[in-house]
């Protein structure tokens, strides 16, 4: 039986998909969920091994409630009102679509696809996929999994992060957030432009770099701007890339 979540931040478009999920009888729909937040929280208490996921929705969209799951969380069918011509992004990638208002043969070939996989969570690399949707849109919100809560905020809001054992401590405005994810997991999903690693244990947003402090033999300190004055060792193999990303190279 496979479990299937629904996600939408409309109560109508949430009950005419379930009702169409009925007819299906090796399908269960185990639960539904109004926004993005709620979409993680659900999905982490319920497990389900498919998620109908609407991509427009507040606070956190579809396409960031995905990049949280990463290669861990359910397979993903997205649900949009984007033109077919859009849409060509998700032809780069395994990831199914369906465009509303959906119908029933359309839906009926998700199915087949997902019934066709030995294991629904199989997943597939999205990095393409996310890459073309968001061109020209900067991301707005992320969602990173601290325990048993994820904490969602803005990316620009991050001034470093920090490898802490097998996880990674966020600086985000004046707190400090561990996430669940190492260091590697989290510079997957940040903006190469803004962010740096400027050491094996540490990455910076470039915008709260206030200066480098020399301390000799090519030995650096960056020196942030954030709340708590965060100083961090810039890596002998790193500090080339620093100096180019400030263009004194």
């Amino acid at each position: 039986m496979i479990k299937a979540l629904i996600v939408d931040d409309e109560a109508p478009a949430r009950s005419r998909l379930a009702r169409m999920l009925a007819v299906f009888s090796d399908l269960k729909v185990v639960g539904e969920a109004s926004n993005g937040l709620e979409a993680l929280q659900v999905a982490q208490t319920l497990q389900p091994d498919l998620v109908f996921l609407d991509i427009e929705m507040p606070e956190l969209n579809g396409l960031e409630v995905a990049e949280a799951w990463g290669g861990e969380g359910p397979a993903v069918v997205f649900v949009t009102a984007y033109s077919e011509h859009a849409l060509k992004a998700f032809e780069l990638s395994a990831v199914d679509y369906l465009v509303k208002p959906v119908v029933p043969e359309r839906l009926g070939e998700t199915i087949e696809r997902i019934r066709k996989r030995k294991n629904p969570k199989t997943q597939t690399d999205r990095r393409e996929f996310f890459k073309k949707m968001e061109e020209g849109n900067a991301k707005r919100r992320m969602a990173i999994k601290c325990g048993a809560k994820y904490r969602v905020f803005n990316p620009t809001q991050v001034s470093a992060i920090v490898a802490k054992d097998h996880y990674a401590l966020l600086l985000v405005e004046g707190q400090e957030l561990l996430a669940d994810d190492r260091l590697d997991a989290l510079a997957q999903r940040l903006d190469p432009e803004k962010f740096l690693r400027i050491h094996r244990s540490a990455i910076i947003n470039l915008d709260y770099l206030k200066e480098l402090d020399h301390e000799g033999d090519r030995k650096y300190m960056a020196v942030l701007s954030d709340t708590a004055k965060t100083r961090l060792p810039v890596s002998r193999e790193r500090l080339d890339d620093l100096k180019k990303a400030l263009g004194l190279d």
